[in-house]
């Protein structure tokens, strides 16, 4: 995985996991994520993606 644009977008971003997507994102860790939470998660990750495709 390592070096793969979709890997290094959620670092960047992030939403790596649970306790990164509680600190910066406030999601709680515990339970699943809803719609909506998944589609701001991923709309972050191709927003970033666009960018850097950009620079």
């Amino acid at each position: 995985m390592r070096g793969h644009p979709a890997f290094v977008a959620q670092h960047a971003t992030a939403t790596c996991c649970r306790s990164c997507l509680q600190k910066w994102h406030g999601v709680d860790i515990g339970r699943q994520m809803n719609g909506a939470e998944q589609e701001e998660v991923v709309s972050l990750i191709m927003k970033w993606i666009d960018r850097q495709m950009r620079s």
